[in-house]
């Protein structure tokens, strides 16, 4: 993951959300664990290779 993409991720997150942690799965995908007063959110990135942009599903 690029400064890119992590910026990319922070600007799909809800206003109020920070990212806790990043982590590859075991599966081999990146995690996003956010956090919004107390509440946890989690999130898989999916990699568009076609312009190398990233965008967050909800898990």
């Amino acid at each position: 993951m690029t400064e890119k993409h992590v910026k990319q991720i922070e600007a799909q997150l809800a206003e109020g959300e920070k990212i806790e942690r990043m982590y590859r799965a075991f599966e081999g995908d990146i995690r996003v664990i956010t956090k919004d007063h107390g509440k946890e959110t989690r999130y898989t990135v999916i990699h568009n290779p076609e312009d190398d942009s990233v965008t967050l599903r909800k898990m």
